[in-house]
């Protein structure tokens, strides 16, 4: 990956085009080569609507965002960096943090058998699938090691497609992936990415808490102690009165605005937000401000080493990755890289040694590691 450092690169300005050369972009202000960043990369993605990023660095001095494209293609009304946007498996951080907090409060323990935690309704469609719960630890669906399949395939896909505003369940989805696929193996033997495993985990929460999912992440990690004011669970909480509109995010062609959340909403995906609010979250998290033992974030960024398994793992550029527990450790120029991404094209996550927060969003489905791609090319410019 070549820094943008290293290359010309082209800046539009109204209509004139001026070419910077290597010296003169090395002599320019960090903030200006980072939104060249933004711009060079939407030039070369013509299939990227519209980027929004959020970085945040106190050791660096940093706290910047920018954006570049458009919210929609329809309209091609300029983006700005501060709209929210479905967050899908981004929201996998929050989910695994608050099962984490549910450990500190001793109300479960990571090695205890899932089926002394999920509701009757879910555990019995699993067994009838011969899934063994009683040897699945909820520490195995945090690290998708729990043989867990994943709902995400063809005939799902094909169903999102033809009706995008049908309204499924937890239920429904776990019924639907039971009938599509079959278990995966014995628990703690393979890496294979899964939804499924996380929507479990949404139960969990609710089965622990005796609330929805999105009430239960807001009091177990404190959103409001955080200033996490633009932060909410799809559907199930208030959007803020305060927040610019949501952002167009595409499916291939199809805009996915306004189809139903209810496809990827009870864990797996859920949340939305805005750039600077997930980057606050991962600067948080990291900060201490999330877990009240420190030993709990160790038990986070843990890894797995499995066997790797399944489609999604290509399609979300994590051949190189670490998954520890709901969340990927990347190496990149030196630097260790703790991040989730998701489909949608969204990421958030932090980089120890910079102290660097972030939050990026591309708005489109990321088959191609698109995210990754942009994200270390802003790493790349602090990169000395």
């Amino acid at each position: 990956m070549r820094s943008p450092r290293r290359r010309p690169s082209l800046l539009l300005v109204g209509c004139s085009a001026l070419l910077f050369t290597t010296a003169s972009l090395a002599d320019m202000p960090r903030e200006q080569r980072l939104q060249i960043v933004l711009t060079d990369f939407l030039q070369e993605r013509p299939t990227v609507p519209g980027i929004m990023v959020r970085l945040r660095s106190d050791a660096m001095g940093l706290d910047w965002m920018g954006a570049a494209g458009v919210v929609d293609r329809e309209s091609a009304t300029p983006i700005r960096p501060d709209q929210p946007a479905r967050l899908a498996s981004t929201t996998k951080t929050y989910v695994a943090a608050a099962v984490l907090r549910l450990a500190e409060q001793g109300k479960l323990e990571l090695d205890d058998a899932i089926s002394t935690h999920l509701s009757k309704s879910l555990n019995g469609i699993l067994q009838a699938d011969g899934y063994r719960t009683g040897e699945i630890t909820v520490r195995h669906l945090l690290t998708h090691t729990g043989g867990i399949a994943d709902h995400l395939v063809d005939a799902f896909l094909n169903a999102l497609v033809t009706d995008p505003m049908r309204d499924w369940s937890a239920e429904g989805i776990i019924a639907f992936l039971t009938g599509a696929t079959d278990p995966l193996g014995p628990p703690g033997t393979r890496f294979l990415y899964s939804d499924g495993g996380y929507i479990l985990l949404g139960d969990i929460l609710r089965q622990a808490t005796e609330t929805s999912i999105g009430a239960a992440v807001r009091q177990l990690l404190r959103f409001e102690e955080l200033g996490l004011q633009a932060t909410w669970w799809e559907v199930m909480e208030p959007e803020p009165s305060k927040v610019a509109p949501r952002v167009s995010q595409y499916f291939f062609d199809a805009d996915t605005r306004d189809w139903n959340p209810s496809f990827d909403l009870y864990g797996g995906g859920g949340l939305v937000a805005t750039m600077p609010d997930v980057a606050k979250f991962y600067a948080s998290l990291f900060a201490g401000r999330v877990f009240s033992d420190p030993a709990t974030l160790r038990t986070m960024l843990t890894p797995v080493i499995p066997e790797r398994g399944g489609p999604l793992s290509n399609m979300l550029g994590l051949g190189a990755s670490q998954y520890c527990h709901g969340i990927f450790a990347s190496e990149h120029a030196g630097y260790t890289i703790f991040s989730h991404l998701g489909a949608w094209g969204t990421a958030g996550g932090y980089v120890p040694a910079l102290d660097l927060s972030f939050g990026v969003s591309i708005s489109v489905l990321d088959t191609e590691g698109l995210t990754t791609e942009l994200l270390r090319r802003l790493v790349d410019v602090f990169v000395e």
